[in-house]
């Protein structure tokens, strides 16, 4: 069945009974996992706090500040009607684009230093990471032309291949910067959109294989890259070249056991495993909470994502249902993304578990975002 078959086969209406408990219910999941996450920060970093002569709660207060900060986002976008976004897509697109080049610019080095060799932040004041930004924009500007485009989102030339040029600057300036796994991950949302909007699946398909070339070269042409490709294919071949990580968070994960070794009991953050509260913090919570602990995280963003696909299927209009499958992708991609590296099953890459990883834009970033989706539930209500 097709996408536009699909669409008239999921009627439009009001936001139901079903789609405001369905929204209820995704603010206690995700409250759920920033509980757990400020207890896995805590717990992770300790150590690292330690070494770095800090208290071992440093990177815990920071956590819960920016929690704070997250919530009241999440609590204003909430009642904030979300069809406003649609009337603003193009000016924050904008305005990410202008952030994203400010970070590539020469002598800008003061407000986007270069840390451990990219310029992913920049530092005005406050921190803020436009990669991160990007994700949300491009949905918001993704499910608006979609809407506006609809009856053309059938023709390669003169429907998708505008939309596919704009975004491809994005992803462009996102990869330059370089975030190749945001650039995969906005990519991944943007096309789950304009599919669900009424794309053709065989264009996708051709626009993968064009890409395909590109990636390749991204991979080959980057050291680093291909050190993880290759620590991925056989990890005790490259141990120093990549595969450490990757025997270490598997290592982690195979000494949890079915029950764990207890909270704050971690052996494998002690140095052993870099950025065991950011990138690896799935593999601390394997080992200290076991086989269960990493499946109950598992089983609530599954239930995320489909709470995410039911206010989605429920949405008063297009927009809203477009934007909700967006957002909805971008923390289903993001979760089982960082799962997935810490399990072996991808090349290891940075990528935040959404809710759960020390970290201040992302996690401001997706308490906003299920602001909106709730506001969505409500129909647009306050």
């Amino acid at each position: 069945m097709s996408a536009p078959r699909l669409l008239s086969a999921l009627p439009m209406r009001p936001a139901s009974s079903r789609a405001s408990v369905a929204g209820r219910a995704l603010l206690v999941v995700t409250l759920s996992l920033v509980a757990f996450g400020l207890l896995s920060v805590y717990s992770a970093s300790s150590y690292v706090a330690q070494a770095q002569g800090l208290e071992d709660s440093h990177y815990l207060f920071q956590q819960v500040s920016r929690a704070g900060v997250g919530l009241v986002v999440l609590a204003a976008a909430s009642v904030l009607n979300y069809r406003l976004y649609r009337r603003l897509a193009w000016p924050l697109l904008a305005l990410t684009v202008l952030l994203l080049i400010s970070l590539l610019l020469p002598g800008t080095e003061a407000i986007a230093p270069r840390i451990n060799g990219a310029r992913r932040w920049l530092d005005v004041g406050v921190t803020l990471q436009p990669s991160e930004l990007a994700k949300i924009s491009v949905v918001l500007w993704t499910a608006a032309i979609a809407v506006k485009k609809q009856d053309r989102l059938h023709s390669f030339r003169y429907g998708l291949l505008p939309i596919l040029l704009v975004l491809g600057l994005v992803c462009l300036l996102v990869l330059l910067v370089p975030h190749f796994s945001a650039t995969m991950m906005i990519a991944a949302a943007a096309a789950t959109v304009l599919f669900t909007a009424g794309a053709r699946i065989g264009h996708f398909a051709m626009l993968v294989a064009a890409t395909l070339p590109v990636l390749w070269i991204q991979v080959m042409g980057s050291g680093y890259r291909l050190a993880r490709v290759a620590a991925f294919m056989n990890p005790d071949s490259t141990a120093a070249a990549g595969g450490y990580q990757l025997k270490q968070s598997l290592m982690a994960v195979g000494s949890g056991g079915m029950f764990g070794v207890g909270f704050g009991r971690s052996n494998l953050k002690m140095s052993y495993l870099p950025e065991p509260q950011n990138d690896f913090i799935y593999s601390i919570i394997a080992e200290e909470w076991g086989f269960v602990g990493a499946a109950v995280v598992i089983v609530l963003f599954l239930a995320w994502a489909l709470l995410g696909l039911r206010i989605s299927r429920a949405a008063p209009d297009l927009y809203g249902r477009l934007v909700a499958v967006g957002i909805t992708a971008l923390v289903a991609f993001a979760a089982f993304g960082h799962i997935g590296v810490a399990l072996g099953l991808f090349p290891t890459t940075g990528i935040n578990l959404p809710f759960i990883s020390a970290g201040g834009t992302n996690l401001i970033l997706m308490l906003g975002m299920t602001g909106i989706l709730l506001n969505i539930s409500k129909g647009g209500r306050a």
